[in-house]
């Protein structure tokens, strides 16, 4: 599994044809590493918040409470796994337009496979730097959706013209449900899981 991730990141191209080569019975059980992958941003965050803080214009740092962060946190997680689980599922819902065969499992290890640089790049929410985290987090999501560009063709078994528009799908619907769990973030943010500040 670890050297799908390092072939996606070195060598997308030759790497999605390798995976597009696995059986589904491999692919099935490529699905639990992402359970645990996902978790590295959240505790990243849960480390980097509550432990460490981040500070604006040379200000003091700003931290959360532990009892606040962990609400958060799991919530948190439950958006990626669930942006995992529905866009997985919208895959093998599109796969029949393309003239593809795929199901949900398949879709949510492309996905997690697509998000690797993403969860990555959690790691360095441990010390949050504002400013490296947001060119980390632009570089880790464009370079996943250029993963996702590069394998639907292979993984997906559709023409390069049909990938295209199949991926531009896909993103559409990830930009759908990003817009939903930022509105979902800030009702839960008010109502819900509200974060307590400490000093």
């Amino acid at each position: 599994m670890l050297g799908h991730i390092a072939g996606l990141l070195y060598d997308p191209q030759s790497e999605w044809k390798k995976i597009a080569a696995l059986s589904d019975e491999t692919i099935k059980r490529m699905a639990i590493y992402f359970i645990f992958l996902g978790m590295i941003p959240a505790i990243g965050f849960y480390i980097g918040t509550t432990q460490f803080g981040w500070t604006i214009l040379n200000d003091q740092p700003t931290r959360i409470t532990e009892g606040s962060a962990i609400p958060l946190i799991v919530l948190f997680y439950f958006a990626l796994m669930g942006a995992l689980v529905f866009i997985g599922w919208m895959i093998a819902w599109m796969s029949k337009t393309y003239n593809s065969e795929s199901s949900p499992l398949k879709g949510f290890v492309f996905m997690g496979l697509c998000c690797s640089p993403v969860f990555l790049a959690g790691i360095f929410a441990v010390y949050p730097i504002w400013w490296l985290d947001l060119l980390l987090a632009i570089a880790a999501c464009s370079y996943a959706i250029r993963l996702m560009y590069l394998g639907i063709p292979d993984v997906m078994n559709v023409p390069e013209d049909q990938g295209f528009l199949y991926a531009s799908a896909i993103f559409a619907v990830s930009l759908v449900y990003v817009v939903v769990v930022l509105v979902a973030t800030v009702l839960l943010w008010e109502y819900v899981a509200a974060p307590v500040f400490t000093d």
